[in-house]
């Protein structure tokens, strides 16, 4: 029977993790992925100590291999390699996992990044055709408190108002009859 050895990783993501292991030869019809983790099975088909999120079964592995699992915690995947596996999946093997997975998580950080910027670019329109519109009503606000104080002024004076608009251009003639 095989020990495991347990591996802390800097990874936390699991969509570049499932990816990173495509990568390396594993693809995501390989790999079972899990919401809580699952027992992880030995070279005799027995259940092991050791349970996982990411799983690859020891059919994809090799024959007389054990499954290799990652558990996801606090702080990252765990990895659970066994002892006869680390031949072929030890350090050399977890430093290209981690390339990959750096490959893949930055490039999710980048789609991630240009998305809000064009969310931020999004609504920085929409802001500002808000701002324009208020700006314009605020305007017209002006134009027509400054049309009606004319008018206002010019009855009281004894004046009559003729208004003519034409587009935004608003056109008063005052005309006062005197005999």
């Amino acid at each position: 029977m095989s020990a495991y050895i347990t591996l802390a990783t800097p990874m936390a993501d699991q969509e570049s993790l499932v990816k990173a292991l495509a990568d390396l030869g594993f693809p995501a019809d390989r790999v079972e992925v899990h919401g809580s983790a699952v027992p992880l099975v030995g070279y005799e088909g027995s259940s092991r100590g050791q349970r996982a999120h990411v799983v690859i079964r020891r059919r994809h592995v090799g024959q007389l291999s054990n499954d290799i699992g990652f558990e996801r915690t606090a702080t990252g995947f765990r990895a659970h390699v066994s002892d006869y596996d680390q031949s072929r999946y030890g350090q050399q093997w977890m430093r290209k996992l981690r390339a990959r997975y750096q490959h893949h998580d930055a490039v999710k950080q980048e789609i991630l990044a240009r998305q809000i910027r064009e969310a931020a670019e999004t609504e920085a329109r929409r802001l500002a055709e808000i701002e324009a519109r208020r700006r314009e009503e605020e305007r017209q606000s002006l134009v027509e408190a400054q049309r009606q104080a004319v008018h206002d002024k010019a009855r009281n004076m004894g004046y009559r108002v003729q208004e003519t608009r034409q587009g935004d251009t608003v056109r008063l003639v005052l005309v006062k009859r005197v005999y």
